[in-house]
């Protein structure tokens, strides 16, 4: 039994149903070893340590490139050769780490929250709650209880002892 096979019947597919068979099947294939692998990459042990070393990998690579980089920068050119790129790129790296430190240093600080400071609406005492059955247009309002609520963070007391 593959996995184009009826356990009922034979069927005949055409080269088009079955190169559309194939690409739903690939399809689902690709969908579900595409979470694995997210799963894998983003909530296992396995995974943290895959991207720590791809993270020094990386690193590794690119602390080559810029030695290779200033190392061909720095020494003089032969002569009767074309200048290369590779001034423009550390002149293109130093500008972009320059407008980075700028962008951090310029941006705006962030404004204190301020407490609310609204005025609720009148509650009048001993008013009873209306109540209303079926589609009706209110005219009066009703406010049964107002409670202000500041910016102070939810302190907990509890806990387990």
């Amino acid at each position: 039994m593959g996995w184009l096979s009826s356990p009922c019947k034979p069927e005949v597919v055409s080269n088009a149903g079955f190169l559309a068979s194939i690409a739903l099947w690939a399809r689902r294939k690709h969908y579900a070893w595409a979470w694995r692998i997210r799963y894998w990459w983003m909530d296992t042990p396995s995974g943290a340590r895959a991207r720590g070393w791809l993270l020094a990998l990386l690193s590794m690579t690119a602390t080559v490139q810029v030695i290779v980089m200033a190392v061909a920068a720095a020494l003089p050119r032969p002569p009767h050769q074309p200048a290369k790129s590779v001034v423009w790129w550390i002149v293109w790296l130093i500008v972009a780490i320059v407008v980075a430190v700028l962008a951090v240093a310029m941006r705006p600080k962030q404004q204190q929250q301020k407490p609310q400071n609204a005025d609720g609406p009148t509650v009048t005492d001993g008013q009873a709650v209306k109540r209303h059955y079926g589609e009706v247009w209110i005219s009066d309002e009703f406010v049964l209880a107002w409670k202000m609520m500041g910016t102070e963070p939810i302190k907990s007391g509890g806990g387990k002892k």
